[in-house]
């Protein structure tokens, strides 16, 4: 009976390809297509590499699971190895990857490869991108680089952003093939930060490391148009389609940096009124106690969404708490034994910054350059520079200089950094949504 339902679904994803694939031929040139599926994967060691691993892990693994999805406060936020010992009758799967890629499309992922007796745990940062039905179709393309069966789970809707997608993505690898490269990214945001379970590793996030304390370029908010309306009937959807194949569906609130709750007087009051409209809009249960997501910033790493290795300790401790108060097991749980880490920068860490209101409205400036010293750009930070063409990095780590989304507004510069440090600035987490606009060093001096 599972072979039959395996062939089934085997010819079910074939045939989602064969159209998916019929749609590309119908609107792009041949080499494209060649280059796209033909050549050899490049993107196998990047972050978005583990994606494919995670979904084998999902499929593969046997028995009765509990499935963690998000996006990467997910895969920073558990221990899966404590997990697995406090319910060993279950598997451990942590199923968050990254918030650029969306929440819909791992909710989307999952849902054909989760089943009876499974309990899955949804958890999407608390970020108007990542509670909404937002996707990344770029993104997309570099995870399934390498196993494009992962297509067959894409959803209609879909499809056309990512075909509107495909002849960059082959353009991009077919350059890489050229040069005899690949992207090969180290530390957390490479694919050989994950473990087995796809938790990243405790070793590569000790402390905080954000020069306030958190991210001034990601507010945290618990108001009502934080949450996207189509999303919240994504998920009941969701939810609905998985009970009646026998799993189990809650959602837990994100960790987040207490520092960065707008309106912060009381971020744990702020929560608690979030869970209960919350808990009114969706058809399956909230779970835990919402002040517990609330957390000290000594327990982050570098966003005010990913924990440090002792923080996700202390996050996954009370997560099985939570657990066994939904199983109705009254067992013991041991605390967590851990104290909070030093912070990594003394003081308020402002020499480290460029803060928003340096260079704002400068319609003179053309070029700057960002030493190797400073560790964050706020949003915002060139706007109102309408005459400046070059952003120089000197920073060979994009990881070690942190930005948000709006780096870039109010300019039409370019950004330009070591020519040996390209592909990882365009594939690094912080740094992928201006992919289009980061060049070599050796471009700027043509």
């Amino acid at each position: 009976m599972n072979e039959h339902k395996e062939v089934t679904m085997r010819k079910k994803q074939m045939a989602v390809i064969a159209l998916f694939t019929g749609l590309l031929f119908a609107t792009m040139p041949l080499v494209w297509l060649v280059c796209g599926f033909l050549l050899p994967a490049r993107y196998e060691s990047s972050f978005l590499g583990e994606l494919k691993v995670k979904c084998a892990r999902l499929e593969q693994e046997q028995g009765k699971r509990i499935v963690l999805v998000g996006g990467s406060g997910v895969a920073f936020g558990y221990d899966s190895q404590m997990l697995a010992d406090a319910f060993l009758e279950y598997g451990i799967v942590n199923f968050g990857m990254y918030a650029g890629l969306g929440s819909k499309v791992m909710l989307d992922l999952s849902e054909n490869k989760v089943r009876e007796g499974d309990i899955v745990i949804l958890s999407p940062e608390q970020h108007p991108q990542t509670l909404s039905t937002y996707f990344n179709a770029e993104a997309m393309w570099q995870s399934a680089d390498g196993d494009f069966s992962m297509l067959s789970d894409i959803k209609r809707e879909n499809w056309g952003q990512m075909a509107g997608c495909f002849a960059h993505f082959a353009q991009e690898k077919l350059r890489y093939v050229r040069s005899g490269t690949a992207p090969a990214p180290k530390g957390v945001y490479s694919r050989s930060a994950f473990d087995a379970f796809g938790d990243i590793r405790s070793d590569l996030c000790s402390r905080n490391r954000m020069p306030l304390g958190y991210d001034a370029n990601t507010p945290v908010y618990y108001t009502e148009e934080v949450l996207e309306d189509a999303f919240v009937h994504y998920m009941n959807a969701y939810a609905k389609k998985l009970r009646k194949k026998g799993v189990t569906v809650w959602y837990r609130l994100c960790p987040v940096n207490a520092l960065a709750v707008q309106g912060r007087v009381d971020p744990g009051a702020e929560a608690a009124a979030f869970y209960e409209r919350l808990s009114e809009k969706l058809d399956f249960p909230v779970i835990g106690n919402p002040a517990d997501s609330v957390m000290e910033p000594e327990w982050f790493y570098d966003t005010n969404f990913h924990l440090n290795a002792c923080g996700k300790i202390v996050n996954t401790t009370q997560l099985i708490r939570d657990i066994k108060a939904m199983l109705g097991d009254g067992s013991h749980t041991k605390p967590a034994l851990v104290s909070r880490p030093a912070m990594a920068f003394a003081g308020d860490g402002r020499s480290c910054m460029l803060e928003a209101d340096r260079y704002r409205g400068n319609s003179k400036m053309e070029m700057v350059t960002v030493g190797e010293e400073i560790r964050q750009i706020q949003d915002y930070a060139f706007d109102g520079c309408t005459n400046l063409r070059a952003i120089v990095m000197e920073q060979e780590d994009p990881s070690a200089c942190l930005v948000g989304q709006h780096l870039l507004d109010g300019t039409d510069a370019m950004i330009y950094v070591p020519d040996a440090a390209l592909s990882s600035y365009r594939l690094n987490y912080f740094w992928f949504v201006y992919s289009d606009r980061i060049k070599g060093l050796s471009a700027l001096k043509k």
